[in-house]
């Protein structure tokens, strides 16, 4: 390998240091591009991860207040479940013995009702009673009572 050809190393081509300047020049401003470009992507992911890092302790709080108002409202439920058995085993039967009692007012009200409508048709009959009004000459004086 002779001098001639350029370089000592003797590999025959020559060394073209412009070109060599250029691609170095251009791969490292490609470089600083990459580098930017992902300081960038980078300082965007750190961002997102303390918007997602908010975002999830909101969240977390959210879900703190729903399972506080889950246990408030199961134990509101076992406790209303509660009431409403002891309700039925203790007051049960009075509600029973309601409705058998205003059966039987209802029945003692009809008959009342009939009586004293019978009781007025006696007055008016034997005393010259008038429901209406009372007379001037009538010598009965009561007041007429008009169940409903």
């Amino acid at each position: 390998m002779s001098k001639a050809h350029g370089h000592g190393g003797g590999h025959g081509k020559k060394l073209d240091v412009a070109k060599q300047a250029f691609e170095m020049k251009t791969n490292c401003s490609q470089s600083i591009r990459l580098i930017d470009n992902f300081d960038i992507k980078h300082s965007e992911l750190i961002s997102e991860l303390t918007a997602d890092g908010a975002g999830v302790e909101e969240y977390q709080g959210q879900l703190l207040r729903l399972k506080e108002r889950r246990r408030f409202l199961e134990k509101r439920l076992k406790e209303n479940q509660e009431w409403a058995a002891n309700y039925d085993k203790e007051f049960g039967p009075f509600v029973e013995k309601y409705a058998e009692f205003v059966k039987m007012m209802e029945t003692l009200y009809g008959d009342a009702k009939e009586k004293h409508a019978k009781g007025l048709e006696l007055l008016m009959e034997h005393f010259g009673y008038h429901p209406a009004f009372k007379r001037w000459f009538d010598s009965f004086s009561a007041v007429p009572f008009r169940p409903m």
